[in-house]
């Protein structure tokens, strides 16, 4: 079980997922005005700790996972 922690498992988040999430999500609730402790700023935090887990992990296709739908 250690060896899958350090091979790609993304279950749980480390402290620098968590500052490297935190860094994407204060510039998205920053672009949309987004108070932190809002209803849309939870939902917007749960979807990009959804997406980080799920393998995507470059900032830049985050960040246009999470572009609101035109």
């Amino acid at each position: 079980m250690i060896g899958s922690l350090y091979s790609g498992d993304r279950h749980f988040l480390t402290p620098s997922d968590l500052e490297f999430l935190q860094v994407i999500f204060d510039e998205e609730i920053g672009i949309r005005g987004l108070k932190r402790d809002c209803e849309e700023a939870a939902d917007l935090a749960a979807r990009l700790i959804q997406l980080f887990q799920s393998g995507v992990t470059q900032a830049d296709a985050l960040r246009q996972m999470l572009k609101p739908a035109a």
